[in-house]
């Protein structure tokens, strides 16, 4: 940790790293978790014709309530860790409200330090001059 207040670049980069497991985490647990929702609906219907209903859901939709929240707790705990890794209060409180700013921030950071991040929340680098 630098003792100005400004983020090291290797804090940075650990931020980066955790924004892209981030995403691709989100997008498995979404695509992963609606075939998963189809193919349980679909048990349920081969077992009982009616489906079943568990606190006011019926089997169709319980499988989404199932992603929604996965996916939710996954944007919560992950968003957490990159608000530590940028020492940023309002991000590790709020993670999910702020989840769309994470790139920004970082890239802001970033730029103090005359880098940007890479393609797809890639490693830093320097700015190029353009003559």
């Amino acid at each position: 940790m630098a003792d100005n207040g400004t983020l090291t670049i290797d804090e940075l980069n650990l931020a980066l790293r955790l924004m892209r497991r981030l995403l691709l985490r989100v997008f498995a647990i979404g695509t992963l978790g609606i075939v998963a929702a189809i193919a349980f609906a679909w048990a349920v219907r081969q077992i009982t014709p009616s489906g079943f209903h568990f606190v006011g859901f019926s089997s169709d939709d319980l499988g989404m309530v199932v992603v929604f929240v996965l996916v939710f707790a996954e944007i919560f705990w992950d968003g957490r860790k990159v608000g530590r890794a940028l020492r940023d209060p309002m991000m590790a409180r709020m993670p999910v409200l702020l989840m769309m700013s994470m790139g920004t921030t970082v890239a802001q950071k970033a730029a103090e330090l005359g880098m940007k991040p890479g393609p797809f929340f890639g490693p830093l680098r320097p700015i190029s001059k353009r003559r």
